[in-house]
């Protein structure tokens, strides 16, 4: 079952959202979660001269040649074994994560600066339990009849907060897993999810809460 409701607030605004049919060559929050349910896995930065690896945006605001002109580096960087998630390699460069606390950074890295990392497959146990993104929570458990998932979220504006939430079988095949609403419900929510490292990424459908509300993110226990 899921419901999404409307409460007073005074908070500034929140992520932004998945949405399907993403461009190629973007590599914003939404795009990352987007391509990761096709394959995501974690790297580790070795640079071949050591020092810093910088992100790259996919849009200076010119129209220069993202992410190779000078003009799309960014300050954000992470540094010799940072761990980072990888879901898309373009050209020589990777559309890649990084997470520290309560903080976080998408956008493009050199592939040259990267090392995949030896992390063990994830076995059916490795969903169980409590994940949170910021004030987002899912919990997913197992029963006699499966996997089950609940999941609530919440987007905070300038004068509101919008919520959702859904609740249901979840279907885990290897390191994957889908939440979807009965086929009859309007709107119809879906939630994607898939495992790496110690990290659940996950992105929905755009149809599981009020308005803003999003599931897209990436989830630690």
């Amino acid at each position: 079952m899921r419901r999404f409701s409307i409460t007073v607030a005074f908070l500034l605004a929140g992520p932004s959202m998945a949405v399907a049919g993403q461009v190629p060559d973007r590599c914003g929050y939404g795009d990352f979660v987007y391509f990761a349910q096709d394959g995501v896995a974690a790297y580790n930065v070795s640079p071949p001269t050591g020092g810093r690896t910088y992100f790259h945006a996919d849009d200076d605001g010119d129209g220069q040649g993202c992410p190779e002109a000078l003009s799309c580096k960014l300050k954000s960087y992470v540094v010799v074994q940072d761990e980072v998630l990888v879901s898309k390699v373009e050209n020589g460069w990777t559309c890649a994560w990084y997470g520290r606390g309560d903080r976080h950074t998408v956008g493009w890295l050199k592939m040259a600066d990267l090392v995949k990392s030896a992390v063990a497959p994830s076995g059916e146990g490795d969903w169980l339990g409590d994940w949170s993104f910021s004030d987002n929570q899912i919990t997913i458990t197992r029963g006699k009849n499966g996997f089950r998932a609940k999941g609530e979220a919440t987007w905070k504006g300038p004068v509101s907060a919008h919520s959702g939430s859904f609740e249901g079988h979840l279907e885990v095949k290897g390191v994957s897993a889908d939440y979807a609403d009965p086929k009859d419900a309007m709107p119809f929510c879906s939630v994607n999810m898939r495992r790496v490292s110690r990290y659940m990424v996950v992105a929905d459908n755009g149809s599981c809460g009020g308005a803003s509300v999003s599931f897209d993110g990436v989830y630690r226990r």
